[in-house]
């Protein structure tokens, strides 16, 4: 039986980036092996950790705990919906007895229409209704923040939203993770620019997520875990780059697990924009040159097979054959 890797084809024509020898490459690099201080900027940090979820449920804690030692105002724009991490971070609040009474609250994105309107947090559809469910109707109530501290998106309020967290001192972090092609919504559709230059310019704005961010959406618990794209909402309202680069940390947390989702759905997103080129083809490199951790589950940075590891598949073919007699 013979095997071959001759055959080949170019990508799909709406995939964003679609340079295949960069591809090739950047699927090929092992994540534990580069993982550190090892990028561009020395400020950031590519760090791999067995229990994902509990570095992010204990950092959320501690800096809410040491601003409530401290007494000091803390900025923090949220990604939702992570409700199993905002659910052990409220659990230790609560155990602790530790006030968020200094918690400035924002949130990284929020669904919308297509006419534009964003889901208000009341909504069943709403990301940071999730976190008002999860994370604050979860703290003891004399543990809550003022709800005039907790900003919500609003239709009125997309394209001042990043001023908003400006006029609040700026974040202080930002949590994030990667969707399929990007930084969450912030995509290479939804945020087009000559330059990187350009890029870290463009701000808050609704967006049309692409295809593979609505899929991977579908996979969240207010949809049923079902994969049920048609209840999806079409549109987002979301911070963008100029927002992300103005905040004094951003943190992404990748492990996907939220509600069962499958966690290889990440590899090829983290590579790429691990190391792959920064440009605004590739969003995610954006978090390269920004100060703060990506960090990645064990399971997520896993090495994958690709065409050319498969040196070993003719020979495992051929033993499969001589063990079943020749056939």
């Amino acid at each position: 039986m013979s095997f071959t890797t001759k055959w080949s084809f170019k990508p799909a024509p709406w995939t964003p980036f679609a340079d295949q020898d960069v591809l090739d490459k950047v699927m090929l690099m092992d994540i534990n092996e580069v993982q550190g201080n090892n990028f561009e900027n020395p400020e950031f940090e590519l760090k791999v950790v067995w229990d994902c979820r509990n570095y992010y449920a204990v950092d959320i804690f501690q800096r809410i705990n040491m601003a409530n030692m401290k007494n000091e105002k803390i900025v923090i724009v949220f990604s939702s919906p992570e409700n199993p991490v905002f659910i052990s971070a409220v659990e230790n609040l609560n155990k602790y007895n530790v006030s968020c009474k200094n918690v400035e609250v924002f949130f990284f994105d929020e669904y919308a229409n297509k006419k534009g309107e964003v889901a208000p947090w009341q909504s069943p559809y709403s990301r940071s209704g999730q976190w008002m469910k999860y994370f604050y109707g979860r703290l003891n109530p004399e543990l809550r923040m003022p709800m005039e501290q907790i900003h919500f998106w609003t239709t009125e309020n997309v394209e001042k939203y990043g001023d908003l967290i400006a006029s609040y001192g700026g974040a202080d972090v930002i949590y994030t993770d990667f969707s399929w092609n990007g930084i969450r919504n912030i995509d290479a559709e939804s945020f087009t620019a000559d330059s990187m230059e350009e890029y870290e310019t463009l701000g808050c704005r609704i967006v049309t997520p692409s295809m593979e961010q609505l899929c991977m959406d579908s996979l969240r618990g207010m949809f049923g875990c079902s994969g049920d794209i048609s209840s999806v909402p079409p549109c987002s309202a979301t911070l963008g780059p100029k927002d992300l680069k103005a905040a004094k940390l951003t943190l992404c947390f990748n492990y996907l697990s939220s509600c069962d989702g499958a966690q290889n759905l990440q590899i090829a997103a983290i590579k790429l924009a691990m190391f792959g080129p920064v440009c605004p083809k590739n969003p995610g490199a954006l978090l390269r040159t920004l100060p703060g951790t990506c960090f990645v589950s064990a399971t997520v940075a896993k090495k994958v097979a690709y065409p050319v590891d498969l040196d070993w598949l003719p020979e495992k073919i051929e033993s499969i054959r001589r063990a079943e007699g020749g056939r």
